[in-house]
């Protein structure tokens, strides 16, 4: 298993002397939070975007700010490459590749759900 966002290094790796591990109190972000889904079994577009403003404004951020909405958009459609890229190395399988690209999706469209305050 590789690297998470919620590792930590460690001296006395294998590569170059650090060790990457979870600390303890890591939270681990699910594949899919608990929100519900429509007549097909899919989340709603404003419930994902709700799921990510509240990634957002536990960090003191928000997605309705425009710069950040467009970091993050950014951002997701890169993990999107990411995704194809290892769709293409043979590392994700067609399903696997397109399940996590359909929530890459979902990420750049999430600002586009959320009211705006004037």
């Amino acid at each position: 298993m590789g690297p998470s966002l919620a590792a930590r290094d460690e001296p006395g790796g294998e590569h170059g002397g650090v060790t990457r591990s979870a600390p303890a109190d890591a939270t681990v972000i699910p594949l899919r939070p608990g929100i519900t889904a429509d007549e097909h079994g899919n989340p709603t577009d404003p419930q994902v975007a709700a799921w990510w403003e509240k990634i957002y404004r536990d960090m003191g951020r928000t997605l309705t700010d425009e710069d950040t909405a467009e970091a993050h958009r950014i951002t997701s459609a890169a993990f999107g490459l990411l995704i194809d890229g290892a769709r293409a190395a043979g590392v994700l399988s067609e399903s696997q590749a397109d399940y996590l690209a359909g929530m890459a999706v979902e990420a750049v469209r999430a600002p586009d759900f959320l009211p705006r305050t004037p």
